[in-house]
């Protein structure tokens, strides 16, 4: 039986991770800005790991191994994942895994926003979060992909409400996916359904 999140410690700063980061995503959906199911909002947030450390004096918390993280509709699945926090309480969080992924309930839709990267990386005090490595955010409907973005690096910036997908760094190889070979930036978007018809 894989242990859960220890009693003593404080989840703060993972759950303001989470708010941050998800509403942060699905803000960024290539259609229309569409938001998170927000009765998450009030749910619990639980945390399985094969592994936790939790150093209240350097305020980190790190989970390794199969770390399966949910609340409400949210769930995020990494093979790592480490939270920090600084003196003025913002929150820094880095995931990784093969890849990380993630996969939220948009607010009163039947609609999911999901995600992968191999790297993970949200910076509270600035409100940017960064996938890394074979990124891909995508908007699901009944089960189906419908809008999507792929790069190698998805950089979502809150306080702007704007994003960028980039192949990845200056000098850095490409992420090429089965989808997407060339590793190149890749957007696909739907049309929108006609009205209903009078």
């Amino acid at each position: 039986m894989k242990p859960s999140l220890a009693p003593a410690l404080s989840p703060a700063p993972v759950v303001a991770f989470l708010a941050s980061l998800f509403l942060a995503l699905t803000a960024a959906g290539v259609a229309a800005p569409a938001w998170a199911e927000r009765a998450d909002r009030d749910k619990p947030t639980n945390i399985e790991a094969d592994h936790l450390v939790h150093d209240q004096a350097k305020r980190t918390s790190r989970f390794r191994g199969q770390v399966i993280l949910t609340k409400g509709t949210l769930q995020i699945r990494a093979d790592d994942l480490e939270v920090i926090e600084d003196d003025a309480g913002f929150q820094s969080a880095s995931a990784l895994g093969k890849p990380v992924r993630f996969r939220q309930k948009l607010e009163g839709r039947n609609e999911f926003i999901e995600g992968q990267s191999l790297r993970l990386n949200y910076d509270g005090r600035n409100e940017v979060v960064r996938l890394q490595q074979q990124a891909e955010v995508r908007r699901m409907v009944d089960g189906k992909s419908a809008d999507l973005m792929q790069g190698d690096l998805i950089v979502y910036d809150a306080r702007s409400d704007q994003y960028e997908v980039n192949r990845g760094a200056p000098g850095s190889a490409p992420g090429p996916t089965a989808e997407n070979p060339t590793g190149r930036v890749r957007v696909v978007i739907q049309p929108k359904a006609p009205p209903p018809s009078r």
